[in-house]
């Protein structure tokens, strides 16, 4: 017995002690993997865990965009290899079906709306860092035929005839607070967080422009300069935040808004001029149909249209979506047609905090020709004129 016991001690003793090791590891793993199981049962603790993990290890700044950090990477892996947008259902669809190439106008409200892929604030391909190379400019003749034959060009120096509307009767819209400005001093602010985007015939960078006259800033300017004429005292501020790098755009601007308030209390209507934009919208087989939906007609006159954009996590969300809904619905009263109907999108702030009165303001998109967007200015600043002296009565 002894000799037995000695052998076993001898022979034995460490496989037995590593054995006993890995069933009290195996009975541990068990109990962690069964807990784990039932609390990852259901996404909102999958996404959660994850999410907090990523948040962990990469920390948002506080005057950036307030989005989870898990869904800016969770649409960049997507869209690099998949062409994925996680805030388009649609364009699940489409890696399967790349004919139907549907698009989502509203995104999760209105779904296949429109055809076309809609940009996501965080897409990877608007992401990325653009190449600002000086193109030759080059007409596209294929389904613009020079904007119509009988439309005339803003370069003849013929002025649009405006026939602005006061008596505007809008009963089931709800009216935000009195405006009370102070004469003399500035009262409107302009600017641009994109500011290098552009219109059709200026492609490059994906449509992603330095030349002025093609991009942003010049409506910006001719909206400026239509509410100069009505009496309005405006700033309009041409500073590139996404350039030479698009990432960190809000934080950016952000800080120049911020900066031309705190000398100009008196400013209380900010406005950040975009235009939207369709990926691939040179090759989409449903082009003409996406070119068609974003154009209007006003007096005879091709236009694009504008649509309001409203971050839901911004501290005084129902102020400044009350204030977009209010503009176009006189938008459209003015001019039938000429507006889409606010757009609320799923999260981000979008600096709209900086005052009650801050708009997020898409007129046209990549779609569109900058002598289509020109037109449309004009027009709108009179809708943004007509809208703030009724606010002002």
């Amino acid at each position: 017995m002894n000799k037995i016991k000695e052998f076993i001690t001898k022979d034995y003793y460490n496989l037995i002690i590593v054995l006993l090791i890995i069933v009290i590891l195996f009975l541990s793993l068990k109990i962690v993997i069964d807990q784990g199981v039932s609390y990852f049962t259901t996404t909102e603790n999958r996404i959660d865990f994850l999410e907090t993990s990523i948040n962990h290890t990469f920390p948002a700044t506080r005057d950036e965009q307030k989005e989870p950090i898990i869904k800016k990477v969770q649409s960049n892996l997507l869209g690099i290899f998949f062409g994925i947008d996680v805030q388009d259902p649609i364009t699940y669809a489409q890696v399967q079906f790349p004919a139907s190439s549907l698009h989502q106008n509203n995104e999760s409200v209105n779904v296949a709306s429109r055809s076309g892929t809609r940009k996501s604030e965080f897409n990877i391909r608007e992401e990325a860092e653009f190449v600002f190379e000086e193109f030759k400019i080059e007409s596209d003749t294929n389904t613009e035929k020079n904007i119509e034959n009988n439309e005339e060009s803003s370069e003849s120096g013929e002025e649009l005839v405006i026939d602005s509307r006061k008596n505007i009767d809008l009963p089931d819209v709800r009216k935000p607070e009195k405006i009370n400005f102070k004469a003399d001093k500035p009262q409107i602010l302009i600017y641009h967080t994109h500011t290098t985007e552009s219109y059709k015939p200026a492609s490059e960078g994906n449509y992603h422009s330095l030349r002025e006259e093609y991009n942003v800033t010049t409506i910006g300017r001719i909206i400026t300069e239509e509410l100069e004429k009505r009496g309005f005292n405006v700033i309009h501020d041409t500073t590139y935040h996404d350039y030479p790098s698009y990432g960190g755009s809000y934080g950016r601007s952000l800080e120049t808004a911020k900066g031309i308030l705190k000398n100009n209390d008196s400013i209380q209507v900010v406005l950040d001029v975009h235009r939207d934009g369709y990926n691939h919208i040179d090759t989409n087989p449903n082009r003409d149909r996406i070119i068609e939906s974003n154009r209007a007609k006003i007096n005879g006159e091709t236009t694009t249209k504008f649509q309001f954009v409203v971050g839901p996590d911004a501290e005084n969300r129902t102020q400044i979506e009350t204030f977009a809904n209010f503009i176009t619905a006189v938008g459209e009263e003015m001019y039938p047609g000429f507006t889409k109907p606010v757009l609320v999108k799923p999260y981000g702030r979008y600096n709209l905090f900086l005052t009650d009165y801050t708009a997020l303001l898409e007129l046209g998109s990549n779609a569109n020709t900058i002598e289509e967007a020109k037109r449309s200015a004009i027009y709108f600043a009179d809708v943004l004129a007509t809208s703030l002296e009724i606010l002002g009565e």
